[in-house]
């Protein structure tokens, strides 16, 4: 990759011993708030369960908010490779569009399944998440998942499907959208009743109606930045 350093010899020995140890951090993080709920992620207790002493963790994260941040966007198991993985998964053939609705489902689900990690990242922690740590950057690329759609959006543009302004600008607005729709969802403001706040009929109706609507979401977000000449695809994602 240009512009990336290449390590050799002891300092390539160092740097993957400390990713190595960064990854047993939060595979140790992500089994406490699995097992015992976000209260109990501490960082005496991540040491603890690591072998290391409080203050040699600091080592590998500045605090506990540096630790959360790694578990919601980066590794294997964050929402940015959830959204890579949802674009892989996409047959051949598949358009822009296609990528920009499978980010969107991608990144609602990993919120739903991840509902007190999401809410705590994006409205407890002290600094907001204006970008994944950089240590998830230089170890799993675009892990927050936003720079996977900033490239679906400008292959759209470059295919002529999305209109051609600033991809950054397609793409923050588009998360913005899905962003608010979730923390509705999440908070209980967007239940699937016949109102906001509003019980549905049953908890099985409540999740189809909000997956319809979810759906209406992202097509009323494309049908704002497709081409004239390709808006009738936006009706079909």
């Amino acid at each position: 990759m240009i512009g990336k350093q290449v390590l050799t010899g002891a300092s390539a020995r160092r740097e993957r011993s400390r990713r190595e140890m960064r990854s047993t951090v939060l595979e140790a993080a992500a089994q406490i708030v699995e097992q015992d709920g976000i209260d109990a992620l501490t960082i005496r207790a991540v040491a603890q369960a690591v072998g290391y002493s409080p203050g040699a963790l600091y080592e590998y994260f500045d605090d506990k908010e540096a630790i959360l941040k790694a578990l919601y966007f980066g590794g294997a198991d964050g929402l940015g490779a959830h959204c890579e993985r949802a674009i892989q998964a996409l047959p051949p053939g598949s358009t822009a569009l296609d990528g920009f609705a499978a980010i969107g489902h991608a990144y609602r689900a990993y919120a739903l399944s991840h509902p007190d990690l999401y809410r705590l990242v994006f409205g407890g922690l002290k600094t907001p998440p204006q970008s994944p740590p950089k240590e998830c950057e230089e170890e799993d690329g675009d892990s927050d998942g936003f720079g996977t759609l900033s490239n679906v959006v400008r292959e759209g543009i470059s295919a002529g499907t999305l209109v051609d302004i600033d991809p950054d600008v397609i793409a923050c607005t588009a998360w913005a959208a899905v962003h608010g729709f979730v923390s509705l969802e999440l908070s209980g403001h967007i239940t699937g009743g016949p109102g906001p706040a509003v019980p549905p009929s049953s908890p099985e109706a409540g999740r189809d109606i909000r997956d319809q609507l979810f759906y209406a979401l992202l097509r009323m977000v494309l049908f704002g930045y497709v081409t004239p000449g390709h808006q009738s695809l936006s009706a079909s994602v």
